[in-house]
């Protein structure tokens, strides 16, 4: 009985020394391995975070840089658009009447018969030879513009008579001397007014855009 006690003893003995060198010294192995592992998925974590705040914030900057560009875009475009609309307005609310009003005028015998007066006493006054032929637009009969002419104007004219121009309105006054034309036509007489006028008509009709 004695004997067994001392082999049980023994067996105690060598399963401590084995637990000892081997059990202990392999869970304290693993408990490190835990521990690295732990220390690498937090590290891996971390890592894991940065890259994903890094994306994201490429991505807001990438959409930021997107939409600046749309934005200017859409600012060029609105620009264009605006002056291809201001363009069309002035061509046809502000050029077209203009000319309209300006034919109207210049067509009218009347005021034909008073704008020769006014250019032919003109070149007598600044002593210039009075060799001339007075030219008014088709549409208008030069009969009728004749008739309202005094006797001393109508002198002054080679041809005694004025004659018709391939101007829509207004007159034309040839100087044969000199050969020099004055031109007093309907388009001469739209862009002189025009360069008067139009500041104040962009500013009324464009002032709020």
């Amino acid at each position: 009985m004695k004997s067994m006690d001392i082999g049980k003893d023994k067996v105690k003995k060598i399963c401590e020394v084995l637990r000892q060198e081997t059990l202990e010294p392999a869970k304290k192995a693993a408990a490190e391995i835990i521990r690295d592992a732990e220390i690498e998925a937090e590290k891996i974590v971390k890592e894991a975070q940065h890259e994903k705040e890094r994306v994201i914030e490429e991505v807001r900057q990438d959409i930021e840089r997107q939409k600046n560009i749309f934005q200017a875009s859409l600012n060029q475009a609105c620009k264009q658009s605006m002056l291809a609309l201001r363009q069309n307005i002035e061509e046809k609310l502000f050029n077209q009447e203009l000319h309209h009003q300006i034919i109207k005028q210049t067509q009218d015998p009347k005021a034909l018969a008073q704008l020769i007066t006014i250019v032919v006493k003109a070149i007598e006054k600044e002593g210039i030879d009075a060799n001339l032929s007075v030219y008014v637009p088709a549409a208008v009969p030069a009969r009728a513009v004749n008739v309202l002419l005094i006797n001393e104007i109508l002198a002054k004219l080679r041809e005694k008579s004025v004659l018709i121009g391939h101007m829509a309105g207004g007159i034309e006054v040839k100087l044969h001397k000199d050969n020099i034309t004055i031109d007093i036509s309907d388009a001469a007489l739209k862009e002189l007014v025009a360069n008067y006028i139009r500041k104040d008509f962009r500013e009324i009709v464009f002032g709020s855009m």
